[in-house]
């Protein structure tokens, strides 16, 4: 809530600011944030998680937040419907098109959902997109857990920084211009296992409120299948609590079978489902 002498600025959650003359305010109380919780709905864990990944632009439409990152990630190049985007489909879908276009990126959503072939808001948007010819890409699922019932392994000792270093940036060989600037767009721990003075494996570890949003899980190829990547997230989690989170979140696409039956076998649940809707033509 923002104000001045003239107006008053309410910020809800789930939509755009809501402008009033401070003559019709009555009353003002701060109402805390709400806590975000494994059971929340999928548009909180949305909104969560898009804070710990938000590209270096979000714009706002009602509730929908548009992402913007140069183009490195869907996600941090996507629209997050969440809420109401206050106009009609066809117009957010026009405005949001024209707003990626003008920066050269495609127009793209991510459409979340406990069961995105069901009745939730977010399964009939993508319905509705569908209709109108938008294109899938990236079936994934959000993970979470409780930090609380993690493994009790030893954690595997981690090189820690706040900001991603060279040797970090090194153990994955993927290049693009915009992408220390999105990784940094958040707050963020990037964790670094070394062996002989050689990196094999690392981490990026975003803190947002009660939460550890871990991402960029990487393990040198020629280690991997050899317990690299269950010692590294157990050492984040680890990281994690000490910093005071209690739970943590991953999103882990369908076509890496492997990796989602490691978090499962650390804890972690399907909290919802998504993929991306992008407007090809």
């Amino acid at each position: 809530m923002l104000s001045d002498q003239e107006r008053v600025v309410v910020l809800p959650a789930g939509r755009g600011p809501v402008e009033l003359p401070r003559s019709a305010v009555q009353v003002m109380r701060r109402v805390p944030p709400r806590v975000v919780r494994p059971t929340s709905s999928v548009d909180d864990m949305v909104r969560l998680t898009s804070r710990g990944w938000p590209g270096t632009e979000v714009v706002r439409m009602g509730g929908w937040s548009l992402h913007a990152g140069g183009g490195y990630s869907r996600r941090a190049n996507s629209c997050h419907p969440t809420g109401d985007a206050e106009r009609p489909l066809d117009e957010a879908l026009d405005g949001l098109s024209a707003s990626y276009r003008h920066r050269g990126l495609r127009p793209c959503l991510q459409v979340a959902a406990r069961d995105l072939t069901g009745d939730e808001p977010g399964a009939l948007l993508d319905a509705a997109l569908a209709a109108r010819g938008w294109h899938t890409a990236t079936p994934s699922s959000v993970m979470t857990v409780d930090l609380r019932a993690a493994p009790s392994d030893p954690p595997t000792p981690l090189e820690w920084s706040t900001t991603p270093g060279d040797i970090w940036l090194g153990v994955d060989p993927s290049q693009h211009p915009d992408r220390v600037e999105v990784l940094a767009s958040a707050d963020a721990h990037y964790s670094t296992w070394l062996t002989g003075g050689r990196a094999v494996a690392a981490g990026r570890m975003a803190i947002t409120d009660d939460w550890a949003g871990l991402s960029c899980l990487v393990v040198d190829p020629a280690l991997r299948r050899n317990g690299h990547g269950r010692a590294l997230t157990i050492a984040m989690m680890a990281r994690a609590r000490e910093l005071g989170a209690r739970w943590a979140y991953l999103q882990v696409a369908d076509e890496n079978p492997r990796a989602q039956r490691l978090y499962e076998s650390l804890g972690f649940r399907v909290h919802h489902r998504y993929h991306y809707r992008e407007l090809v033509s």
